[in-house]
């Protein structure tokens, strides 16, 4: 399995809707090359659709499983006041939160429940890890 992220945003969440984005891809990337989802064959790309209110409905959720290529397509809406003016933390939850709302439509791709299961704990591992490396960073 391999994880690839971009992102529909209005220029206020841009910038948290980023560094969530780099913070996270790496790390989700790492933890599945080393995990049992490591031979799943799927390519989850990620596109969540981060939109003022007053916008959103132009920009509405389509996720999608496209068999033939093995890719889900995951473009939830995300919780657009938290990222222009919440903290990295709530920012970063909600960010894996879309991510999880694409769980299901693994199986659609033939994973089973334990790698659905898997894929879960790895999504919170990573949030885990990425907020402890940010707490140990020095700070002047």
């Amino acid at each position: 399995m391999r994880f690839w992220a971009s992102s529909e945003t209005d220029r206020l969440a841009a910038p948290a809707s980023e560094l969530c984005r780099r913070a996270l891809e790496p790390v989700l990337n790492t933890l599945l090359e080393q995990s049992g989802l490591a031979n799943f064959d799927c390519k989850l790309r990620y596109v969540p659709i981060i939109m003022p209110p007053d916008t959103a409905e132009r920009y509405p959720a389509r996720s999608r499983v496209r068999k033939r290529e093995r890719i889900c397509d995951c473009a939830p809406q995300l919780d657009f006041d938290l990222f222009v003016s919440g903290n990295f933390a709530g920012q970063l939850t909600e960010y894996v939160a879309g991510i999880r709302t694409s769980v299901p439509d693994l199986a659609k791709l033939g994973a089973t429940k334990e790698q659905m299961a898997e894929f879960e704990q790895i999504l919170s591992l990573a949030i885990e890890r990425i907020l402890a490396n940010r707490l140990d960073q020095t700070r002047h």
